[in-house]
């Protein structure tokens, strides 16, 4: 008994495709696929295990040493131009004071 034939149309799929990049998630995948990797080759009678926390703190102290670098590079810089600033405007506001030194006495 079908007089009223309705063709609904199908809802549309929901497709999720994120946008952002997670860099600790992709460093965690590959820390898991290297320990997997090594546990099956310890299972097969090689060794070569270098462990999951040692791995990690490897890779952490190397990007400690590397944030440090850096910011041992912007303060020293930023020392160099606030230095050079304060002479600048010193040079403008007392320049009696340069020609003694210029000149010496």
């Amino acid at each position: 008994m079908a007089i009223f034939n309705f063709n609904m149309p199908k809802p549309k799929p929901f497709h999720y495709s994120p946008r952002f990049y997670d860099e600790r998630k992709e460093r965690l995948e590959k820390i898991k696929a290297r320990v997997e990797a090594e546990l099956a080759a310890e299972k097969n009678g090689t060794t070569g295990y270098i462990g999951l926390q040692k791995g990690f703190l490897t890779e952490q102290r190397a990007n400690s040493k590397l944030r440090r670098l850096n910011f041992e590079k912007k303060s020293s810089l930023r020392f160099l131009i606030i230095l050079l600033a304060i002479v600048g405007l010193l040079y403008f506001v007392m320049p009696e004071l340069f020609m003694v030194f210029w000149k010496g006495k």
